[in-house]
C-alpha cells in the first residue's frame, strides 16, 4: 500500500516537541514523514532537510541579518515539497518563517492541504496575521481557546488542540526546598542575552550565603553553552538535560527565575513562584513597540490583565531591577502564596485536561481519510 506523505516544518524548539509528540503517535507503517526538525523528531523522519539548530535568531534584527540564509532555506524547502507533492503539510510555530513558506508554495499553485500548529499571537501584536494566515492556510490548530474569535473567517477551519503543558503536575508541597531555578531559555541567542542576570542572581546568592543551590533544566544543544557560561559560578548548579527526571527536580525548587514563553507557563501549572525575564535586541524592541496591544509578556498576566506574575523585560530589565523584584519575591511568603492561588485560577483557561497531541492526531486522520472515524 502507497504511503501518505506527509512534509513537516518547525524551526523552533516548542515546535519541536509538539512535532515529535504527534509523530511519535501516527501509524509509521501508513506514513513517510519528511521534512525540518530536530533530534526528537528524526527518529520518525525519513529525510530530514534541515535540522532545527540551523534556526537561531528571534528578533527582527537578528533575522535582517540572516535573511538571505533563510530566504534561500525556504526556496529550497518550497521547491523539495513541490517536487515530492506531499499528501499534508504541516507547519509548527515560527509564524514568520513557516508563512512566508506556504505563501510561496501557494504562489507557485501548490494546491495540497496545509496545516499550521500554533497560531501567531494576533491578540499580542500585528492582528492583521490572522487573515493572512486563513487566506493560505486550510487549517489552524489553536493552543488557547480563546483564539478561535480571533480567526472567524470563512471557509477557514480552526480546531483547539490545547496546551502541551496539559501532563505537568503540581510539584510536592514541603516545608524546606534546595534549589532555585534559573530556566534561560530554549534558543542559543536567549541563553546569551539573559546570562549575565541570571549570574548577578547567582553572585547574591554565594554573596549572602542563601542556603540554595542552582537547578538549571535545557536542552541537550545549549548543554555546554550553559555548562561554560556558569564555570565560574561558585553556588553550587546543577545543569540538567533529563527530562524525565525533571518532575523530581522540580519538586525540590523554592522558586524560578524564567525566560518568558512556554517555560513560564510550566512553571505556573508546577505551583511554583516565578519571576519572569526577558530581553530582546534595543533596536527589535524600539522599531516593533508602538505595535504591541498587550501590557505584559506573561500569558497569565495577559488573560488577568494584571502582573499576577512578576516581569522585568527588554528595557527594563537591568541588574538591580531584577534583584528588587527577585528579593520581594525570595522573602515573602505572602507573595508567593498570593501568586500561586492567583496563578491556578486563570490557569484553567489556558491548559486543559487533554492531550493535545491525541486530538492532532485525530484531526489529521480525519483530514486524510474523510471516512475515518477519528474525532
Amino acid at each position: 500500500m502507497k504511503k501518505i506523505k506527509i512534509f513537516v516544518c518547525c524551526t523552533e524548539q516548542s515546535g519541536e516537541n509538539i512535532c515529535s509528540n504527534i509523530l511519535s503517535r501516527i501509524d509509521i507503517d501508513k506514513f513517510q514523514v519528511d521534512g525540518v526538525c530536530g533530534r526528537q523528531s528524526e527518529k520518525y523522519v525519513t529525510n530530514k532537510i534541515y535540522d532545527l539548530s540551523e534556526f537561531k535568531s528571534i528578533g527582527f534584527f537578528e533575522i535582517i541579518l540572516s535573511i538571505a540564509k533563510y530566504l534561500k532555506m525556504i526556496r529550497n524547502i518550497k521547491n523539495y515539497i513541490i517536487r515530492n507533492d506531499y499528501d499534508l503539510i504541516l507547519t509548527i510555530d515560527s509564524p514568520d518563517f513557516n508563512f512566508n513558506l506556504v505563501n510561496k508554495l501557494r504562489k507557485s499553485n501548490y494546491k495540497k492541504k496545509i496545516i499550521h500548529i500554533v497560531a501567531p499571537t494576533v491578540w499580542a501584536w500585528r492582528s492583521y496575521r490572522a487573515r493572512k494566515f486563513a487566506n493560505i492556510f486550510d487549517e489552524i490548530f489553536l493552543l488557547f481557546n480563546f483564539e478561535k474569535k480571533y480567526f472567524n473567517f470563512q471557509n477557514f477551519n480552526k480546531t483547539f488542540i490545547g496546551h502541551p503543558i496539559f501532563h505537568i503536575k503540581k510539584r510536592k508541597k514541603k516545608n524546606n526546598y534546595n534549589y532555585i531555578a534559573f530556566l534561560p531559555g530554549s534558543r542559543q541567542n536567549e541563553v546569551l542575552k539573559l546570562i549575565k542576570y541570571f549570574k548577578h542572581i547567582e553572585e547574591y546568592i554565594n554573596k549572602n550565603n542563601l542556603n540554595f543551590k542552582i537547578f538549571i533544566p535545557t536542552l541537550p544543544h545549549l548543554f555546554s553553552l550553559i555548562k561554560d557560561s556558569t564555570k565560574e559560578w561558585k553556588t553550587e548548579t546543577f545543569i540538567s538535560t533529563e527530562v524525565n527526571k525533571f518532575d523530581d527536580y522540580y519538586d525540590d525548587v523554592y522558586l524560578s527565575v524564567t525566560c518568558s514563553g512556554t517555560a513560564s507557563i510550566e512553571i505556573a501549572k508546577r505551583n511554583i513562584p516565578q519571576l519572569v525575564i526577558y530581553k530582546l535586541n534595543y533596536f527589535t524592541e524600539f522599531l516593533f513597540k508602538p505595535f504591541i496591544r498587550v501590557k505584559y509578556a506573561n500569558i497569565i498576566n495577559i488573560i488577568s490583565n494584571q502582573m499576577i506574575i512578576p516581569e522585568v523585560t527588554n528595557s527594563n530589565l537591568n541588574e538591580r531591577r531584577l534583584l528588587d523584584c527577585f528579593l520581594n519575591l525570595l522573602n515573602s511568603r505572602k507573595n508567593q502564596e498570593k501568586q500561586i492561588r492567583l496563578v491556578n485560577i486563570y490557569i484553567k483557561e489556558i491548559v486543559k485536561e487533554f492531550s493535545p497531541y491525541d486530538v492532532s492526531v485525530n484531526r489529521i486522520n480525519k483530514l486524510i481519510n474523510p471516512s475515518s472515524k477519528a474525532n
